[in-house]
């Protein structure tokens, strides 16, 4: 059975035509039929935009292509009006409690009222709005229990508005209007404001909204809800693999499962197909208290894993500086010799080049690129996967890597493996300060 939507009336003024020539309106949810690409291909586009065609991975362990400065700039922005599709009901067993409060009253309707209708017909948003606008919101979240009501008849008329896309949007001080309401229902607090927040997390296709919500549970009751919120990344995720989610970023619910860092997250995490191939090899390599590690030392030791199994052992490279079973994973297959030479190049990456981040870059390193120096973007085509990488800092546990390195020479007689570690620990003991 299919929790459905619910349609409601348009509340927002018509926008003018500066904003992406469309009419700002609300839509009812509603699913894509486009399928995603089996293939890994770098693209310049982003979501929620269908990404343009680009040039196809040969193989499986084609090297990742990074955009161009070019390619960053072309980048699609996302579209005012946000669209998840409806999705399967939870289990019975994952069911919020029910809600028994009072219906909203007239006072605090009004004040949802004057946060979703925003007047855009004059031009952008200006100063002076943003500031009653925010005021408003912090009147609404004054009321308490008293305006949780009012904030969970709205969520459940699934409307949303991506600040982000509008001129003016980002005076705003909130990402969108959901977004804001599940803010205020974060700082309420209480078991009314926690049973609405579970009911959204039950019934949302937003990736993005899930992880807001996770985080909001997690700070209410530390560990009480992280099997519902499990239940939906997995229902998330297995929609997303039937190509139902189509232009949507699941990578905020794979940084949810890094930061659980649990056998569970890490059971899910092996149990994904290969179209997050990216996604799910960084996240196992970020699991708190080193919970991905064993899967990623399985991985690296499949001599069918192809460039999946390169990808593993970089990413062991990377997080061995601050995981000692990581470290530990390297030395015994480089004894071992069981590390091909197409990986040994990987883990001179991962212990001296770019290291990798799920997400978009921080904001002010996209308006200013220069800010952060050799900044790297990455899309790729099949899951759409979206990551950066950055090189290693001077405070990247240095001291940890160059003696890894050299634990690693002293393991290893393979031409292709000095080769490599001499690069790298050339490129570290640069960054050594007083070097």
């Amino acid at each position: 059975m299919q929790r459905q939507t619910t349609i409601s009336k348009p509340t927002l003024v018509v926008a003018s035509v500066a904003l992406a020539a469309a009419a700002v309106t609300w839509l009812v949810y509603k699913p894509s039929q486009t399928q995603q690409s089996s293939q890994d291909a770098n693209t310049s586009q982003t979501q929620p935009a269908p990404t343009a065609p680009a040039e196809q991975a040969s193989t499986e362990d084609n090297e990742l292509r990074p955009q161009s400065p070019a390619e960053r700039a072309q980048i699609s922005k996302a579209q005012p009006v946000i669209q998840p599709i409806s999705r399967p009901a939870a289990p019975a067993v994952a069911q919020a409690p029910a809600i028994t409060g009072p219906e909203p009253s007239a006072y605090t309707r009004q004040l949802v009222s004057g946060l979703t209708n925003l007047d855009f017909s004059r031009g952008p948003i200006t100063k002076e709005q943003a500031e009653q606008w925010k005021q408003s919101l912090q009147t609404l979240t004054a009321q308490g229990a008293a305006g949780i009501p009012a904030i969970r008849e709205f969520l459940e008329k699934n409307q949303e508005m991506n600040f982000g896309a509008l001129s003016g949007g980002d005076q705003l001080g909130q990402s969108s209007l959901r977004s804001a309401m599940i803010n205020a229902l974060g700082q309420i607090g209480g078991p009314e404001a926690t049973a609405a927040m579970l009911n959204t997390l039950q019934s949302t296709t937003l990736p993005s909204e899930i992880a807001q919500l996770a985080q909001a549970l997690e700070q209410q009751a530390p560990g009480q809800y992280r099997q519902e919120t499990m239940t939906a990344i997995q229902e998330i995720l297995g929609m997303a693999g039937k190509g139902q989610l189509t232009g949507y970023d699941v990578g905020p619910l794979f940084k949810v499962l890094q930061n659980y860092g649990d056998p569970a997250a890490a059971s899910v995490l092996n149990q994904l197909p290969p179209d997050w191939k990216y996604y799910a090899t960084m996240s196992l390599a970020g699991l708190q208290g080193g919970a991905g590690i064993p899967s990623l030392v399985q991985e690296a030791a499949d001599p069918a894993g192809g460039g999946k199994r390169d990808f593993a052992f970089q990413m062991l490279a990377q997080t061995a500086g601050q995981n000692p079973e990581a470290t530990a994973a390297l030395l015994e297959q480089a004894r071992l010799n069981q590390i091909p030479d197409s990986a040994w190049r990987k883990i001179a990456t991962g212990l001296a080049g770019d290291q990798y981040v799920i997400g978009a870059p921080p904001a002010d390193a996209t308006a200013n690129p220069g800010s952060l120096p050799g900044l790297k973007t990455y899309h790729i085509q099949s899951g759409n996967q979206n990551f950066y990488s950055l090189p290693v800092g001077a405070d990247g546990q240095i001291s940890q890597r160059l003696d890894l390195i050299n634990q690693l020479l002293s393991a290893t007689s393979n031409p292709q493996a000095v080769a490599a570690l001499q690069g790298a620990r050339d490129i570290l003991t640069g960054k050594v300060p007083g070097k």
